[in-house]
Formats: structure tokens, sequence, C-alpha cells
């Protein structure tokens, strides 16, 4: 049995493998499996290596919060050291890369939402928020980046100018991305996710772009 999955924390709300699972069925796959792996974040490493080594895992998806947290544990490749974040593992090869750029910016063209020249912006600062504003600089989106700690979405353009040259993307409160009448919100904060899916890190009572 080939065994792949996704691991997160939390992650037992995530729908993944309903979705995988019915793709390898359909392709006839009959000897793929998608499972989830919750990981807490203080002991990645150790679970990495139970899942490849004893779980009998060949590979993960990985989603919040660990996208950064396993760069150390893995050999990232070229799109990966430029993000700064890792989002699958091959264990078979211990690489791992960033699918999210990619998957991010062509579901934005397949719905023919305009990049270039837009204000955007990205609220968060973690491994997707990497990504969002690595594929929205590259294609000439005006970005600005909204995070509840400002050291921290800093610390996050500032890797990014050095990873990827990536530099004309500035740091702003919520209330000043408002003023700026943004074209596109993009939310890679866990506001929203199960079980709060009520929750917004938008302000109430303004209307969404």
């Amino acid at each position: 049995m080939n065994k792949v999955g996704v691991i997160g924390w939390p992650v037992t709300h995530s729908i993944s493998p309903v979705m995988h699972n019915a793709a390898f069925s359909a392709l006839g796959l009959n000897d793929w499996s998608y499972e989830l792996a919750p990981v807490p974040p203080d002991i990645v490493r150790q679970s990495l290596r139970i899942l490849r080594d004893e779980g009998g895992f060949i590979g993960v998806n990985v989603t919040v919060p660990l996208k950064e947290a396993v760069m150390p544990f893995v050999l990232p490749d070229e799109r990966a050291r430029a993000v700064g974040a890792v989002n699958t593992i091959d264990f078979r090869s211990n690489v791992g890369t960033n699918t999210d750029v990619a998957g991010f910016i062509d579901d934005l063209t397949s719905l023919h939402v305009p990049l270039r020249d837009k204000t955007v912006v990205v609220l968060g600062a973690g491994g997707a928020a990497r990504a969002a504003v690595y594929g929205l600089a590259r294609e000439g989106s005006r970005v600005l980046v909204v995070n509840r700690t400002l050291e921290k979405a800093n610390v996050m353009l500032a890797d990014l100018a050095i990873s990827a040259g990536i530099f004309d993307v500035n740091t702003c409160t919520l209330d000043e991305a408002v003023e700026q009448s943004p074209s596109l919100i993009v939310n890679t904060t866990p506001v929203g996710m199960w079980p709060n899916v009520d929750e917004s890190p938008w302000i109430n009572g303004v209307a969404f772009p």
C-alpha cells in the first residue's frame, strides 16, 4: 500500500482524505491511501521520522502551522527555498517542495482575477502567507501584509527579499489596509477555520472588495 497524508495541528477537520481517496479510486489507484496525521508543532522532527520509518508513509502534504517548521528536517528544492516554506514532502528522497504558489496563482488566473498593478492585502505571516506574497509579487501586484505581530511580518519580508529578490512589499495595520481599497484580500491566518468558522480577520461592517 502506498500511504500518503497530511500533517498539521489541528488537522482533524481537513477533508483532504475525502478528496484524495476519491481521486485515487477514480483513477483506479487502489493501492494508494491518504490519511490524516496530526503533528504537534513541538515534536515535528520526531513525528516526521515516525511517519516515515514506522508509519509507512511515503510522503505528506504539510498544512498550518508546520510549513516553516519542517524546513530544517527536509531537503528543500529551489521553490521551497525561495518561498521559505514547504507544503509537500517526499519521504523517499526527503525532498520538500512548495506547490502553494502555483496552486494559488493558477486558481486566481482561472477565475480571471486581475493581479497586475492591483492592491492586494495578505492577512498573516506564516508559511501560506509566504507563498501568497511570493506569487502575488511575481505577478506584479502591490502587496500589503497585515499581521498581528508586525515583527514576524517584517522577518518574512526580509527573508523573501534575500531568498527571492522581492522588495516592493510593505506591512500595514488593518485600518490602513482598509483605506487602500484593496481589490483582493487573502486570508492565510487560522481565523475562520473549524471550529470557529463564523469568525473573520477582516473588520466587522467593512465590505469585502
